[in-house]
């Protein structure tokens, strides 16, 4: 149920569909690489801790591959900056799949804690300041996380643009093609980073790459930057592949 007809707005943004078919595929090769490698993790443990700190993964696993979901729906119906608010999400998970990367064992503390004493000791803001720093990919994280925040979370002029397609403001749901094509780049751009960073976090937890359990996968995810990269494409080298 909806308080707006969605619907000539989701077909308008349906027909741009071409445009996006290279995010589409890098969407869709991230979400099945993350899916895949801890459905493979789903195993019997004798030690309770280790169980515990599998779900924990898993739950922001999962979290994260729900927001890029939903950012899609949200994208494709016309609400752009509660779609960006999702990309925030995305990237703060990134970050802290990073943190994990070189620390796994704070695993344990982080899903110990909640509200103020878990964002106080893991939060964006902490977590630039510890062992990441000097980390290109910390630095694309957190870049992308303060960009959303202000665009997407926090109620700032920043979002105005969301709602003005260059002739008047719209209230609800509405069709904005260069918004559209532009946020979904930004996701798919963000999307394969953080399953890049997951990737990392992901060899130091369970001591295996994810390469060597999904080549088929792994390939199809590389494969798929390179319908996204920029013109000069970064080096995207990570423990996917080492």
């Amino acid at each position: 149920m909806s308080i707006f007809d969605e619907s000539s707005v989701e077909a308008s943004h349906n027909r741009l569909a071409s445009s996006v078919s290279a995010q589409v595929e890098a969407l869709a090769a991230s979400v099945d690489l993350i899916r895949k490698a801890l459905l493979y993790q789903d195993i019997g443990r004798h030690d309770p801790k280790d169980h515990g700190d599998y779900l924990a993964v898993s739950q922001l696993g999962f979290r994260a591959v729900n927001d890029v979901g939903a950012a899609m729906k949200l994208l494709d119906c016309g609400y752009f900056v509660q779609a960006a608010s999702l990309l925030r999400d995305i990237a703060e998970i990134g970050i802290l799949a990073l943190h994990f990367a070189v620390s796994p064992r704070d695993i344990t503390l982080w899903r110990s804690l909640s509200g103020p004493n878990q964002s106080n000791k893991f939060g964006p803001k902490v977590l630039r300041k510890g062992d990441l720093q000097g980390s290109y990919k910390l630095a694309y994280l957190d870049e992308r996380f303060r960009l959303f925040s202000d665009y997407g979370t926090h109620p700032s002029t920043t979002s105005i643009v969301a709602h003005h397609d260059g002739a008047q403001f719209h209230m609800g749901p509405h069709f904005n093609e260069d918004i559209y094509l532009s946020t979904y780049r930004d996701l798919a751009d963000l999307t394969w980073h953080f399953t890049d960073a997951c990737g990392d976090a992901y060899c130091a937890i369970f001591k295996i790459t994810v390469a060597d359990i999904l080549p088929a996968e792994t390939q199809r995810f590389r494969l798929a930057w390179n319908g996204i990269a920029p013109e000069k494409p970064e080096d995207t080298e990570s423990s996917l592949d080492t």
